[in-house]
């Protein structure tokens, strides 16, 4: 399993375009464009890795799931930080025994870039499904 989980995100980082670059071709780890906490809640998905949903709890917090796009298990989330510009989210996928952080990016209202870093190194494009 662990070879298969491997081999989807070395694919997933050679197909997506999963790195916003500037004009120095530095990587950005900010999104130039502020928004609010109700642009991220959603279905996101990036093909072939996992899928996300975001919402506010009945207390107005922010609250994500994470699964995998292959086997449906979730991940656990470790923690979680919202803000104007990225996501930081900490997690654990027990099938793996991995724990990654991530930090998305929005590029524009429908498409998150992650960069994930631990256990597993990959960047990822998440297009919101609805």
């Amino acid at each position: 399993m662990k070879k298969i989980i491997i081999s989807i995100v070395l694919l997933a980082s050679f197909i997506s375009n999963a790195q916003i670059h500037n004009a120095s071709g530095n990587i950005k780890t900010k999104s130039a464009i502020e928004f609010t906490d109700e642009d991220y809640i959603g279905f996101w998905s990036s093909e072939g890795t996992s899928h996300i949903v975001i919402w506010k709890d009945c207390n107005n917090n922010m609250q994500m799931a994470e699964f995998s796009a292959t086997s449906g298990v979730p991940f656990d989330i470790v923690s979680l930080n919202f803000n104007k510009t990225n996501l930081f989210v900490k997690t654990n996928f027990k099938e793996t025994n991995w724990t990654t952080e991530s930090e998305f990016v929005f590029v524009d209202k429908s498409t998150l870039i992650c960069t994930v870093s631990g256990d597993g190194n990959a960047p990822l494009t998440y297009k919101k499904i609805r």
